[in-house]
């Protein structure tokens, strides 16, 4: 109604420790990495995953993809696995969303990894993009070998 549009992130982690990938290796083309690219990525990611190969197990994507928040008697069910750039937003902007989130019975951003849904490099079968929230820098991990944060995000 007020004409207003961005993102918004989820108040609490959805998982410390998870695995970015369903449990068979495969580049999922899942490579956007700007603003409001997560959601695609999401998108790209769940059916890649299902159509080679997934083990049952919860993984960073379907996480976020299966989220339902709600929040003054109105239900949320839109929320994605963000991108590098969304996740590096949320950095950027983690002393306002921490002291939001902590107001509203939510928790500050851990001091660790949390993976996006960007893959990373020419090897993205392997490898997709995390932020550490510690030292203030993307890297490349490993996505069956590394357990790291997850944080949904929607747009409005």
């Amino acid at each position: 109604a007020t004409g207003q549009h961005g993102l918004v992130c989820a108040k609490s982690d959805q998982s410390s420790g998870l695995r970015w990938y369903a449990g068979t290796y495969c580049k999922t083309q899942a490579l956007g990495d700007g603003p409001m690219a997560g959601e695609m990525n999401t998108a790209i990611i769940i059916a890649s995953q299902a159509a080679i190969g997934d083990d049952g197990a919860t993984y960073a994507a379907r996480i976020c993809n299966e989220l339902k928040i709600t929040s003054n008697s109105k239900k949320y069910g839109d929320w994605y696995f963000p991108s590098i750039e969304e996740l590096e937003l949320m950095y950027q902007n983690k002393a306002v969303i921490n002291a939001t989130a902590a107001s509203n019975g939510g928790e500050y951003f851990a001091t660790e990894q949390y993976w996006s849904s960007t893959e990373y490099g020419p090897n993205g079968k392997n490898y997709a993009w995390a932020f550490h929230f510690a030292s203030e820098s993307a890297t490349g991990a490993q996505k069956n070998i590394d357990y790291f944060s997850v944080r949904a995000v929607r747009s409005f």
